[in-house]
């Protein structure tokens, strides 16, 4: 299926992802995250942490061996921080599609927003990422 404006507005099942200390571990390990050092026990993930949550939504097919992926931005705002232990809801919404030439030919610019929401259904985040497709 082709990704345009057919898609704006489709909305992903919900998914429940538990925050572990050892995938916070692990992320911040790989992303070198200078807490790390501190002796201090983990009580919170790092802002970044819910990139790892991966939901899929319907009818949007992204299939890395017929497709260019580039990731173009990323940005999240907190109403508190995840907590280590808990667990998270997502729901995933394309917010826009958009096509654009360059001097490569087209890409199209994907926008999708993240909601993450606590046990007691409070929303913890919101996240919105830009992804730039190119047909190879």
């Amino acid at each position: 299926m082709a990704i345009d404006s057919s898609l704006i507005g489709q909305i992903s099942e919900s998914q429940t992802f538990e925050v572990t200390r050892e995938a916070v571990q692990r992320f911040m390990e790989a992303t070198e995250d200078p807490a790390l050092q501190s002796k201090e026990p983990l009580q919170y993930a790092p802002l970044t942490f819910p990139t790892t949550f991966r939901v899929r939504v319907p009818g949007l097919e992204l299939d890395g061996s017929k497709m260019q992926l580039l990731h173009g931005e990323q940005e999240y705002t907190y109403t508190r921080q995840l907590r280590i232990g808990e667990q998270v809801t997502c729901i995933v919404r394309v917010a826009d599609v958009r096509e654009r030439t360059g001097k490569s030919g087209s890409m199209t610019f994907l926008i999708l927003e993240t909601t993450g929401t606590d046990s007691e259904q409070q929303l913890v985040f919101t996240g919105r990422s830009t992804l730039i497709v190119r047909q190879k």
